[in-house]
Parts: C-alpha cells; structure tokens; sequence
C-alpha cells in the first residue's frame, strides 16, 4: 500500500511539472541573481504590462521584489523590468481570472495542490 500512494504521488508531482511547462513560460532572472540563474513561470498581459503570479511559499518572488529589477525572457529576448509587489484582493483576483483563460487545465489542476487566493501579484514595468 506504501508503495501504490508513492507511485500515485510521483506521477502527481510529474503530471504538475509537466503541465507547468504548458503554454507560454518565461524566464525571470533578478538583477541581483548570478548571470544564467532564472526561474521558469507563466505570465500573463493586464493592461499593456506583464504580471506574475508568486507563492508566498516560493522564494523567487521575494528576491525579486528585494532586487526592485529583473531582467525576464520573453519569446526568446531578454528586457529589463523594474518588479512591483501588488499587494491588492484585486490585483490578486485579475491575475488569477487571467491565469485561469491563458492556461485552462494546467492552472486549475495546480490549483488543487497551491492556494491561489494567497498569491502574490508581481507586476513588471519596461525600463526604457
């Protein structure tokens, strides 16, 4: 019985890496990250500038709103932001409601194991 709730658990946590990788991702790399770190997430488009979706429980978010810039890859090319905390029910609910139409099943699915009514919105501004 140990071994059949391990298998089932591996094949969930396969399952949800597999999807995160589904539809549009982008690499988000601090400033104050070594050259060639990054983080691999989804993004979404609310009123001409990209946003994020961080988990309090994930460490990335943190770092990038301590470093006030970021530089995120985007269809192949790198452009520097500066990173802007949201900290608004609202902020939160658009960018879950967006998440949910870009990325269908994959985000509901990982839904069930991350609360998203505790995320954390991060909005990117260009620097010109």
């Amino acid at each position: 019985q140990l071994k059949t709730l391990f298998l089932v658990l591996l094949v969930l946590v396969g399952v949800t890496m597999g999807l995160s990788e589904w539809g549009e991702v982008v690499v988000l790399r601090p400033i104050a990250d070594e050259p060639g770190m990054g983080t691999r997430l989804w993004v979404v488009d609310l009123e001409g500038r990209p946003w994020l979706r961080g988990s309090p429980t994930k460490g990335w978010a943190e770092t990038a709103v301590m470093a006030g810039q970021a530089e995120l890859r985007r269809d192949g090319t790198w452009k520097r932001y500066r990173v802007y905390d949201v900290p608004s029910q609202l902020a939160r609910e658009q960018v879950n409601a967006a998440m949910r139409a870009k990325y269908g099943f994959s985000d509901r699915f990982i839904g069930w194991t991350e609360d998203f009514s505790q995320s954390r919105p991060i909005r990117l501004e260009p620097i010109p």
